[in-house]
Parts: C-alpha cells; structure tokens; sequence
C-alpha cells in the first residue's frame, strides 16, 4: 500500500501578515503539542530579510485560535546575525529543546536553545542561550538537525545534515547535547528517484511499537521539487534502516505548494499525533504554512 497524506481543506492555515518582520513569508514550523494542544513556531521573514520565529496557537488541527504579532525567537549571537530558520522541537526532559538552522552570511550552522515546559506554555519566551551544537568547521554548512524524542541507551540521539560531498542523512549521538561522536549516515540520495539530489530529516522521529517513523524530505535534481517520504529505523539502532518509501507521501500539486518564494516546494520540521491519526505541517512553496494527515498505522501496514 503507497501511503498519500490528506491535504486540510483549510490550506493554508498561515500566510504572511503586514507585520514588518513576516510580510514576505511565513513557512516551516516546528510543532509542541502541549496538554491536546498544537503549537506552531515558524520560519518568517519580512523588510529586513532576516529570519526570526513567529508563533500561533491552534483549535483542533487547522484552525488558528492565538497568533502573536511579534517575533518569540530571532538572532542574538554572532553566528545567525543574517537569520534562524527551520525550527524542530523535541519535549524531553521538561524542556522544548529547539535545534535550528542558524545563517552567518551564506553559512549555514545548527544551533540549540530550550525553554522550560511551563514556560512555553505560560507564552514565557524565556529561551536559553543559543549556541551551536556542532564544532565550527570551515565551508562545511550543515541544517535540518533534530532530536530524537527519548534516549536511546542512555544517550541523545540527533539526526542532520551535513552539506560534505553528498547531502545525507546523518545520526550523532551524545550523553550531554554538547559533545556529539559516532556520526555516521544513515540515509542517502537515491540515483534516478524523486529523492535523488539530497534528502533531509523534517521532524522528530515517531516511536512506533518496533520501530522509529521518520518522515523526510527529499529534493529531485532534473526539476529541483521537494517532496516528503518515510523510512523505519531499527527502534534501539536507528542507524539502521528497516524500510523506506519507494514514492513519495506528499508533492507540490496545489497553487499555493507550486507558486511562491520558492515554487515546487513542500517542506516538513513537525508534525503532531492526535486520537491515532499523524497530522504533517509543512511549509508550501516557502510562502505558508499547511497541514496533510494519514492514518498513523498506514505507516507500518505498507
């Protein structure tokens, strides 16, 4: 069985605003799901073409109850003067650790800062400070970092990208989220397929009852079109593959996925289990914020 995500007919829950710093775009959020709640932090960017991270609290799944009209997260260290972007949040440990893309210039790094549970929910943006995860090294770019929701033998286990030789998928462990060791690939570019140029994580790995759902995005090079897919990780070897998607789950049909900042894009940092059903939001096209839904067993009767 091909699993297809249902598109909401409320698409596209979010667009950009006439506020200053999200009048140009508003897409790829992360998602808390906090108390049957979802919560949505995402990529904006306005007149001054810097990244920052703009928040809406949802009723149900595709219905916006509370957005704020100013930025809960933007630039303060020397590393992501030029802007935050593409944010995943994992709730562990009584904190929202929030790994994110980080821009210096060109450069691309990832980064962390967390806030206390409570605190997040209270609207307290009392976010730590941000550093990076990852040694600097020169003219190596690396994103799409996130962080697996428990410990996997009593270490964190992250997957990212870094952009060296070939854009893979990449797993690094830690006992601290400071210092990281075993990195290794996990997941690469398929030659010929809608996956072929680089492939990247979008949210947090999903345990399943033998397994870890990992949805992902994958780019193909002749038309440069983004689309999501899945694999299963082995549930205490994630470096492990067990299964992988031969099509796609989800690929820019709509006017708003086609058109935009940048057309033929749909794009995944969180997602959102409620009542047995997996809900995906996704940015379209860089330009809003949507969500698709599938029965989250489908993903294990394939």
């Amino acid at each position: 069985m091909v699993v297809k995500l249902q598109r909401s007919t409320k698409n596209p829950l979010l667009k950009p605003t006439s506020n200053w710093w999200e009048n140009k775009l508003v897409c790829n959020p992360a998602v808390i799901t906090l108390n049957n709640k979802v919560h949505l932090m995402y990529t904006a960017k306005g007149e001054d073409d810097v990244a920052r991270f703009g928040y809406a609290r949802l009723r149900g799944v595709e219905e916006v109850e509370e957005r704020l009209p100013y930025p809960i997260f933007q630039p303060e260290e020397w590393f992501e003067v030029h802007g935050v972007e593409d944010p995943r949040a994992t709730v562990m440990d009584g904190e929202v650790i929030l790994f994110y893309a980080c821009k210096e210039r060109d450069m691309a790094r990832i980064a962390v800062s967390t806030v206390k549970v409570e605190d997040f929910a209270q609207g307290r943006w009392s976010w730590s400070r941000h550093r990076l995860l990852l040694p600097v090294l020169v003219g190596v770019h690396n994103r799409n970092a996130v962080l697996f929701p428990r410990k996997i033998g009593g270490r964190y286990v992250m997957l990212h990208r870094p952009m060296w030789m070939s854009e893979n998928i990449w797993i690094s462990y830690s006992y601290d989220l400071k210092h990281w060791y075993n990195h290794r690939v996990v997941l690469e570019p398929r030659p010929g397929s809608w996956d072929d140029a680089k492939v990247g994580a979008a949210g947090p790995p999903i345990e399943l009852e033998d397994s870890w759902l990992l949805i992902y995005h994958g780019v193909e090079a002749s038309t440069w079109t983004y689309r999501l897919g899945y694999a299963l990780l082995d549930k205490e070897r994630p470096e492990r593959v067990l299964y992988r998607c031969e099509e796609p789950i989800l690929e820019p049909e709509e006017p708003y996925e086609r058109e935009g900042v940048t057309p033929n894009v749909v794009f995944s940092c969180g997602h959102a289990v409620l009542d047995d059903t997996l809900y995906i939001y996704y940015g379209a096209a860089d330009k809003v914020v949507c969500v698709a839904k599938a029965p989250l067993k489908s993903f294990t009767s394939s």
